[in-house]
């Protein structure tokens, strides 16, 4: 296959299946998953945000590796370049003009190219599980879900970020009630009155 080619029908089924082993070896790397709580350490609060996104943020990533093997053409990701200048214009002789932009980030993701990124992540993720480093662990599985998430997020169409958003609310929603409840019981544990 060129680097022009679309997958054919067997191998996009080939990539699809492939998909569901790399979801279980990234959810196995992953886990236990709490990012908020690896920035800031042991505080008690970073327990209840990684309540809130550390489940989305790696079932979101699953799912944005079961898209990316059933994509079938090339696509430009553009993702924003934290170190750049935030001003790229410039005035020269009196004309305002932009600078070549270097804000953001790109790259062409190719589908033709997908088992060399699929041979590299298993590679990180086999040794993120089996290094025994707990923090080269988490520094692995933070870059591979942050790979998934730009090319996932780029190749999302516009109306399941819609449809997700709507359920994640709803998902948000049942946590606060569980929270309110743990509260209300003092933990989660069952008082007995006397």
């Amino acid at each position: 296959m060129t680097k022009n080619t679309p997958p054919t029908p067997q191998q996009q089924s080939f990539r699809q299946f492939l998909s569901f082993p790399l979801i279980i070896l990234l959810y196995t790397a992953a886990v236990p998953f709490s990012p908020i709580s690896w920035l800031v350490g042991g505080l008690e609060g970073a327990y209840l945000f990684d309540r809130f996104v550390a489940g989305l943020l790696l079932l979101c990533a699953c799912y944005f590796q079961w898209k990316i093997s059933t994509l079938t053409y090339p696509t430009i990701i553009t993702l924003p370049n934290p170190f750049a200048q935030s001003d790229t214009n410039y005035i020269r002789n009196g004309n305002v003009g932009a600078r070549p932009s270097a804000s953001t980030f790109e790259f062409v993701y190719r589908p033709s190219d997908y088992f060399l990124y699929t041979g590299v992540e298993i590679a990180i993720l086999l040794v993120a599980e089996f290094s025994g480093f707990e923090l080269l662990r988490r520094l692995l599985v933070i870059g591979v879900l942050g790979a998934l998430w730009g090319v996932g997020w780029t190749i999302t169409p516009r109306s399941t970020k819609q449809w997700a958003w709507s359920h994640i609310k709803a998902f948000w929603f049942f946590i606060v009630l569980d929270l309110i409840r743990d509260i209300g019981f003092g933990g989660g544990r069952r008082r007995v009155r006397r």
